[in-house]
């Protein structure tokens, strides 16, 4: 199983040939039967799977905790205010007013002042009384509050002792070339609060190791010009904003062509708010299979919430024998907006809502011109979803690993001319919910754990493109891909990714990966579509992961079904054989 990446690729692609030679279609023959659940889709993503696929947004990074990054810090100038003379050598201390904190209440400070009040104490003594408080401030990471004795005259034995709390009096942005300096400030700009935090500053420094566009950050804090006051100047390296990539796997229905060659571009920043375009293509080698994937992503505030807008066309044909010669063929057509807003995120935890909305629309066609496959599609072979989707995800990282937990609730609707149809016939109105769990534990130094739990829950009959799919090397392996789907459905995967080489900066290099994956899938009753009998897969095995030279990825997974299928193919995936060859310019 693959790290999750920072973006993922809508499966769309032949969703309504779902329940293809089922129905009506018989005529087509027994033998058809084995090729139609494979249609359903395939997954123009070579690091997810299809059901992780609809989720309105990528999920954010669930690698292990990196170390903190702290910044430099020049000591600040110690300023002794004057302190007015008294009679005598001592002081006669009957209560001590603390002013100025934010951070603290009387009882925090009881068990300091109570050593001194109702006693006859030297001027050191009330310096120390104000250390200690200052030690307080320290304890807590507050790294630039102090308290001072005021410059006063005591008058019926009452000391006033200020709290300074620090602040940052400016951010400086240094390095910086094409991201703009509200951007980095904004982000920064929470860790300026009052009273300032080390360890908040430390926090929102590491969230800008994740952000993408950024490949280095350094930071040092110096006094600023009054005190309590800091400047903090922040150096940056960027990453370059254009990246392409080039692949080739065996992650396609055999029946569109297994083996497909892919490219994907990302341009970053490109306005310098930290926006990015990315488009993806993706084509089997035999022709079957043309997947076209656009979207622009941008950042609307200093918490993280993105808008995303994404489009993918998908152009399709069988070219399996001897299913090629009924020209079986299909277009699709996505159109999605959506907006994921994190509530609470720091470099340990995150936790997000999303809302989405996506209008696909398809059509099927054989040598007879348009024809519907199975029931659901209108006549002239259109399927046509409007969904609103809600998500919520949470990822928790520790530096043993991570967990990650996503849900999507599903509402089809009647919107904007949908496919509708008489009960129980499947259509565009329905309700579901899809649920993921994973952990990411590192076990030792040269073991990485990867397990992970798909369930989808519905009460209706749902059109393919809503489906639960399982097979294939991206989600249970020793199948062909996509060669089941249902209503509901559950996956489990686990995978044991063994270090044996790494490269010369202690990176892993070659891994090997003993894995084991299982999943079932079902209708809801009154489905009119028919499924094969045997609809629970399980298989076990090996994968290979070498990285021989930077940027170039080779992936190979050998499973071996658990299942006997009585529909088995002849294709390598019907063996268990995957592979996946990428390579990042």
């Amino acid at each position: 199983m693959s790290k999750i990446p920072y973006f993922l690729y809508k499966e769309l692609s032949f969703f309504w040939i779902a329940s293809i030679f089922v129905g009506s279609l018989y005529f087509f023959c027994n033998s058809v039967l084995a090729v139609a659940p494979e249609l359903i889709a395939q997954a123009p993503n070579s690091e997810g799977d299809l059901n992780q696929e609809r989720f309105p947004q990528a999920a954010p990074n669930i690698q292990p905790l990196k170390p903190l990054i702290k910044p430099e810090l020049q000591p600040s100038t110690t300023i002794k205010e004057p302190f007015a003379e008294t009679s005598g050598d001592r002081i006669q201390v009957n209560q001590i007013k603390i002013i100025g904190s934010t951070v603290f209440d009387s009882k925090d400070f009881e068990p300091i002042i109570r050593k001194v009040e109702g006693k006859s104490v030297t001027l050191e003594q009330l310096r120390k009384v104000a250390d200690a408080i200052t030690e307080l401030y320290l304890k807590r990471d507050y790294i630039t509050s102090r308290a001072i004795l005021v410059n006063q005259k005591i008058t019926d034995g009452i000391v006033t002792i200020r709290v300074i709390e620090g602040s940052l009096e400016k951010i400086e942005i240094q390095g910086n070339q094409r991201l703009r300096e509200n951007y980095l400030r904004s982000r920064l700009a929470n860790a300026g609060k009052k009273p300032l935090s080390n360890k908040t500053l430390e926090e929102q420094l590491r969230l800008l190791q994740f952000d993408p566009n950024i490949q280095n950050i350094e930071a040092s804090l110096r006094a600023g010009s009054d005190f309590g006051k800091s400047i903090l100047a922040v150096r940056v390296t960027e990453n370059k904003p254009f990246t392409i990539g080039l692949g080739i796997d065996n992650y396609s229905p055999p029946s569109l062509g297994s083996e497909r060659l892919r490219i994907n571009t990302i341009y970053r920043n490109l306005m310098g708010i930290g926006d990015e375009v990315a488009a993806s293509y993706y084509r089997s080698t035999r022709g079957g299979s043309n997947i076209f994937d656009f979207s622009y992503r941008v950042p609307l505030n200093p918490q993280n919430g993105t808008l995303q807008l994404r489009t993918v066309i998908n152009n399709n044909k069988v070219v399996q024998p001897p299913f090629d010669d009924f020209d079986i063929r299909g277009e699709s057509q996505l159109y999605d907006i959506s907006y994921r807003q994190p509530l609470i995120r720091t470099p340990r935890e995150e936790f997000a809502l999303s809302l989405g909305f996506s209008l696909q629309n398809g059509q099927t066609f054989t040598f007879a011109g348009a024809t519907p496959f199975g029931f659901g599609p209108d006549a002239e072979g259109n399927s046509r979803t409007r969904v609103v989707k809600f998500g919520q995800d949470y990822v928790r990282r520790d530096v043993k690993g991570a967990w990650q937990i996503r849900s999507l609730l599903s509402l089809g609707t009647g919107w904007f001319d949908a496919t509708i149809n008489s009960n129980p016939v499947p259509d565009a109105r329905f309700f579901s919910w899809l649920g993921q769990l994973q952990r990411v534990q590192r076990l030792n130094k040269n073991n990485l754990l990867i397990t992970q739990l798909d369930l989808q829950l519905t009460p209706n009959g749902l059109l393919p493109s809503q489906q639960f799919v399982i097979g294939g090397g991206q989600s249970i392996r020793g199948y062909r891909q996509n060669l089941r789907a249902g209503d509901n459905g559950v996956r489990f995967s686990i995978e044991d990714r063994i270090t044996v080489g790494r490269d010369a900066s202690g990176n892993p290099s070659l891994q090997v990966a003993p894995f084991f994956d299982a999943g079932v899938v079902w209708n809801v009753d009154d489905n009119p579509n028919l499924q094969p009998k045997q609809t629970f897969l399980a298989g076990a095995g090996i994968g290979i992961l070498w990285q021989p030279i930077p940027k170039l990825n080779l992936k190979l997974d050998y499973g071996l079904p658990l299942v006997d299928l009585d529909d088995k193919g002849n294709n390598a995936q019907d063996e268990g054989f995957y592979f996946s060859v990428g390579y990042q310019l």
